[in-house]
């Protein structure tokens, strides 16, 4: 029983050779070497397989020999559709080598080629992209598969998801000296579009040029174009890639980006807002679409992609003759760009269908397309930079002649306004002039009515107190007359004291004094100074502590004015202080002054005082302890002396603890 399905099999197998054979006869083909290259994509058959499912073992039967029909065209073109094609021919090689059979397609996801020799055995071999460059038996992007010398049955099993196939035979060193060329071709094209990448990178880093960047990714799409969609040479060095999924999708995002950088670098907007407008609805659309088309099938988007891309090219070519007629310099190049595209594009289409022109050193013609764009776009894009650094000198040179003719106009108004002032102030100054002679005559006629008075009263206040002197030594008085007498002794020298305060901030106030320097002997001059307060400090029962740190005994100073300046601070600790108290009274020698220091320990200054004990006339709030008189002039005479010795004065006072006043002169 075995042995007969043994037998009935190699009969079936038999019949199937035999009737395969008779089918074949009528598209051999006969290589016989002589030429490098021969294209047989018009001369193979074909056969529709919509699901996929067909077997080898199936197509080379008799029942589906009459279902294949010859090739119409010289590529291949089985449309947009996920249907599977099966190829058939036989071909005759004469010679003693191998023959290259290229299927020139890099978006071929699978190709299995079967082929049976004279002796009856099927071979079997595999291509495609999804296939792993390293695992191809030739390493191409193109699909390629050596055929053996003799007579040979192909079929081969196609799914395209992308452009017609061309179908070509080679000459084995023929084929890899194109393929080596169209590797160069790729390598050249690679560099070039990635220089203006990396250049357009540069001059937006260091100009700061935000078109540069946009421009560096529209080249980058331009890239992905030629190395996915049309020439497929991405496969060298990314394997695995779904070119199927790329081939719909990086023309729907470089439509949509080429559109936007159309509208952003002829400034569309700055010249017609209604092109504008219309023309940011297309780029609208388009961007939809890019998300939309990943819900539809293949055959459904890549025309929708063909019809956009036509569109697209259309809105560049109006909106470039739109602006140029609005004055763009740059409009009708963009536009002649692009139409550069589109022609170069058309004779892409006329190869696909008929198989001439021949592509010039392996690269598609859409790939010279976006070469020769991107260049063209460069040259552009210098050119409007360069244009918009010339408008901007132009319009900085408008700037400053503006600024010149401004300038020169407010020169004149402020010549005018100058000299208009100047007899202005001319007028004004012989006004004040006048007005300052009057008030210097005033002046001097007040100096005189001041000394006047103070003489016309002081020298009857001393008269008095000398006959007072005489009374008291001369006469027999009782205690209360001699008591009336102090009193009145007391009232006239406090008279003659204020009489002097007047005079001297007269005389400081107006600068009168000569100041006349000597050298004075610090601790001489001191004791002798504090002998003169020996009664008042008695009668207050109070005590001089003397402190005297200095390394230069002599100094060079005014004695007379060092001698006001000290009876005015002392005469202030000793009515400010209590009885039976003590005063300390120090001279210190410091790097670069020499410091005369009065302390007591009374009732202190509060802070809002010490703002404005140093004016004249002003009683601050704290009172004599002994019902002693204050004008309120002393600290004001005292720090006008002190200025005028170059010296400063310096207050430390805390309520309720006491006051140290420091006078700080020069050494």
């Amino acid at each position: 029983m075995k042995l007969k399905q043994l037998i009935l099999r190699k009969v079936f197998v038999m019949l199937v050779v035999v009737l395969s054979q008779q089918s074949v006869f009528g598209q051999l083909l006969v290589w016989d070497g002589a030429q490098d290259k021969v294209s047989i994509g018009n001369r193979v058959e074909l056969l529709e397989d919509a699901t996929g499912t067909l077997s080898y073992e199936q197509v080379v039967s008799q029942d589906f020999d009459s279902k294949f029909s010859l090739s119409q065209s010289i590529n291949l073109n089985l449309g947009y559709t996920d249907s599977f094609y099966w190829l058939r021919f036989t071909i005759d090689n004469q010679t003693s080598d191998e023959v290259m059979l290229e299927l020139a397609q890099a978006g071929l996801p699978v190709v299995e080629l079967y082929y049976r020799t004279n002796k009856g055995i099927v071979h079997r071999h595999v291509a495609g992209y999804e296939l792993a460059m390293e695992d191809k038996i030739i390493k191409s992007s193109y699909q390629v598969f050596a055929l053996p010398a003799g007579k040979s049955v192909c079929y081969l099993k196609v799914n395209t998801n992308s452009e017609p196939i061309p179908l070509n035979l080679y000459q084995p060193k023929a084929f890899e000296l194109a393929s080596n060329r169209q590797k160069l071709a790729y390598g050249i094209y690679l560099g070039l579009m990635f220089f203006v990448v990396l250049n357009s990178l540069f001059l937006f880093i260091s100009l700061r040029k935000r078109l540069y960047l946009f421009y560096s990714l529209i080249v980058f799409i331009y890239i992905c174009y030629s190395a996915i969609v049309i020439d497929g040479f991405i496969v060298y060095w990314i394997p695995n890639l779904d070119l199927k999924l790329l081939y719909t999708s990086i023309p729907a995002i470089g439509i949509t980006l080429q559109t936007i950088y159309c509208l952003v670098f002829l400034e569309v907007k700055k010249y017609s807002i209604i092109t504008f407008k219309v023309i940011r609805g297309f780029i609208v659309y388009f961007g939809i679409w890019m998300i939309a088309k990943f819900f539809f099938t293949f055959p459904v988007v890549q025309p929708i992609n063909t019809i956009h891309a036509l569109i697209s090219f259309g809105i560049m070519g109006f909106v470039g003759l739109k602006v140029s007629q609005k004055g763009n310099r740059l409009g009708r190049l963009f536009a002649l760009a692009y139409f550069i595209y589109f022609i170069l594009v058309a004779i892409q289409a006329l190869y696909i269908n008929t198989g001439d022109p021949h592509y010039i050193g392996g690269l598609s013609y859409v790939a010279y397309a976006t070469l020769i764009e991107v260049l063209l776009l460069s040259f552009l894009l210098s050119r409007r930079f360069e244009w918009e650094k010339r408008e901007i000198e132009k319009e900085k040179l408008e700037a400053q002649y503006k600024v010149v003719q401004k300038t020169l106009e407010n020169e004149r108004i402020v010549e005018e306004q100058r000299k208009m002032l100047e007899k202005q102030v001319e007028a004004r100054t012989e006004q004040l002039q006048e007005k300052n002679d009057r008030l210097i005559d005033l002046n001097k006629e007040k100096d005189g009515i001041v000394h006047v008075i103070a003489h016309d009263l002081k020298s009857p206040l001393c008269t008095i107190i000398g006959y007072t002197e005489l009374i008291k030594h001369d006469a027999q008085l009782s205690a209360n007359q001699i008591e009336y007498l102090s009193i009145m002794d007391k009232v006239l020298s406090e008279g003659v004291s204020l009489i002097d305060e007047v005079l001297d901030v007269h005389a400081y106030g107006v600068s009168t004094l000569v100041e006349s320097r000597e050298e004075i002997h610090v601790e001489s001059f001191m004791l002798g100074w504090l002998k003169t307060f020996e009664q008042e400090l008695k009668r207050k029962e109070q005590e001089i502590i003397l402190k005297i740190d200095v390394q230069n005994p002599k100094m060079l100073s005014n004695r007379i004015q060092l001698s006001r300046i000290l009876n005015n601070l002392l005469t202030n600790s000793i009515k400010f202080s209590e009885r039976q108290t003590q005063i300390i009274v120090s001279v210190t020698e410091l790097e670069n002054t020499l410091d005369f220091s009065v302390k007591d320990f009374g009732p202190g200054i509060s802070v809002e005082d010490q703002r404005k004990m140093f004016k004249q006339f002003q009683k601050l709030s704290a009172k004599p302890t002994d019902g002693e008189s204050s004008s309120g002039l002393g600290l004001a005479i005292t720090k006008k002396l002190t200025e005028q010795l170059n010296g400063k004065i310096k207050v430390k006072s805390k309520l309720g603890i006491g006051t140290e006043i420091i006078i700080k002169l020069s050494k």
